[in-house]
């Protein structure tokens, strides 16, 4: 009873309204995030596939790449069903219309019955919820008044919403395995190397108050200042080898300069090296950051999608309240995280 008041309610508002709203931004937007969304699962194929073909296990590859399909799916009927929504918008409730309307509907909420069962959901639940979203999709279609349509259509967004929603973690989370296993590979081939270069150069760095002070011992004339400069250089009082200051001194100068010597030979033969490491290193640990941020930006974006198709249920409200800035905002933000986006750092065999 509640659900036909609200309904006719709805109807009430939607014929005493001047004007339907220009859905045609929302429609443009839908279609960005359906692309920014398949680019996100572009790059992450491309990761997989970089990792994993050299090793042959296509295997994972070509599992990615089908468990992706009904999403991917899902992605272009959401466009479709945003389209047709603007067109009917601005076609006035035209009867045709509204008949497309549903039919795009119905064809999103059957690739429902193609997911695949991620974030603990079992297969049997997958496959009645689909079951569900199919019947409610249909029932929506039925309706030939606009404000009937999307109340009953809005159960069939919010959830799918939530659907693909969890296909996106699930993609994040095979594409964070990638690039952490890309960054163990790193450490391993260069942590030998980058350990003993940063050794060394620490080592070169904490030698050189010691060299400054012994090049200023050399040149002081007072034996005040020389004295305090001792302070500063470790040289070795040996009792049974009786030497002076200056002997000393000179002694402790050759133990550092073949030390740093030595430190500034290795350091110049492994400084590509080491400069891959850290260029590696800084890559993919950007590219984890990316990856997070386009996750929790494409999440939001798909919420603020399904808010605002809630929003359109209160459609007497357009021209007052109704906007989706949020929805646009939160889609600008996946596509400002790609254009930044850096391919995975490959460094060459040697």
């Amino acid at each position: 009873m509640n659900r036909l008041i609200a309904g006719l309610i709805c109807l009430y508002l939607l014929s005493s309204c001047a004007a339907l709203p220009d859905l045609s931004e929302y429609a443009r937007q839908t279609k960005e995030l359906s692309a920014a969304v398949n680019k996100s699962y572009t790059q992450t194929e491309t990761d997989v596939t970089q990792r994993y073909i050299r090793t042959n296990r296509r295997y994972i590859i070509d599992t990615l790449r089908n468990a992706w399909q009904p999403t991917q799916q899902a992605l272009a009927a959401m466009a479709a069903y945003t389209d047709a929504l603007a067109k009917c918008t601005a076609s006035n409730n035209d009867p045709k219309a509204l008949t497309q309307l549903g039919t795009q509907l119905t064809r999103l909420a059957t690739t429902a019955r193609s997911f695949a069962p991620v974030q603990g959901r079992a297969a049997s639940e997958i496959a009645t919820l689909a079951t569900f979203l199919i019947k409610q999709a249909q029932l929506a279609a039925t309706r030939r008044k606009l404000g009937l349509l999307l109340d009953d259509s809005d159960v069939v967004i919010q959830r799918m919403a939530v659907l693909i929603q969890e296909n996106l973690t699930d993609l994040q989370r095979v594409h964070r395995i990638v690039l952490e296993d890309n960054l163990d590979d790193l450490f391993i081939k260069y942590a030998k190397t980058a350990r003993q270069y940063e050794e060394r150069l620490k080592i070169n760095e904490s030698l050189m108050p010691e060299m400054l002070a012994i090049a200023e011992y050399k040149q002081a004339k007072l034996q005040a200042r020389k004295a305090n400069l001792l302070q500063e250089i470790n040289i070795d009082r040996n009792p049974a080898q009786p030497a002076s200051e200056e002997e000393l001194v000179k002694r402790r100068e050759a133990d550092i300069l073949q030390i740093y010597n030595a430190n500034q030979e290795f350091l110049k033969n492994n400084e590509s090296i080491y400069k891959e490491y850290i260029q590696g290193s800084a890559t993919i640990n950007a590219q984890l950051v990316q990856s997070d941020m386009l996750h929790r930006n494409t999440v939001a974006a798909l919420q603020a999608w399904a808010q605002t198709h809630a929003s359109l249920k209160k459609i007497d409200t357009v021209g007052k309240s109704f906007s989706f800035a949020e929805f646009v905002t939160a889609v600008q933000n996946i596509q400002q995280i790609h254009q930044a986006y850096e391919r995975p750092f490959n460094p060459s065999r040697r």
